[in-house]
């Protein structure tokens, strides 16, 4: 067979979160405030952790702004606890962005952590954006666990 059947076992899988605060636990994954889209419900909020609920391709963006002057900022998108990717900033202001396509398995977890410095942002001037969506799902009709 030629061509593309867009078959979807989902309603689909969307998310964008946002902070509120500073962020100084370095060596931990950073959590969000806001949830300003969660479809399909796979972002955890309170975690930081994304968990992918369908095999296949993934879109994933994050920024942060950051904070102290004379210090190295690092975050690291993370797949099952294994870097992926890192963003860098060695001053005082500056976006530490990431952009990632992925192909995930069902259950894997994506995640941003603060490898060392601190991340800026504020109450009403929110900095820290992470966003993510499914972009191509895998259907395996013989596969039961999809």
């Amino acid at each position: 067979m030629i061509g593309f059947n867009d078959i979807k076992t989902s309603s689909g899988v969307y998310f964008y979160v946002q902070r509120k605060y500073v962020f100084t636990s370095v060596g931990k994954v950073i959590p969000y405030q806001l949830e300003r889209l969660n479809i399909g419900g796979a972002m955890n909020l309170a975690t930081g952790v994304f968990t992918a609920p369908v095999n296949g391709r993934y879109q994933f963006s994050f920024v942060a702004r950051s904070g102290a002057p004379g210090v190295a900022h690092y975050c690291n998108l993370g797949v099952n606890d294994a870097v992926i990717a890192t963003s860098y900033a060695q001053s005082y202001g500056f976006n530490m962005p990431i952009v990632s396509t992925l192909n995930l398995k069902r259950g894997d977890r994506v995640d941003v952590l603060l490898q060392s410095g601190n991340i800026l942002d504020f109450v009403n001037d929110h900095r820290t954006h992470f966003s993510g969506f499914l972009l191509e799902e895998d259907i395996n009709i013989y596969d039961k666990s999809n």
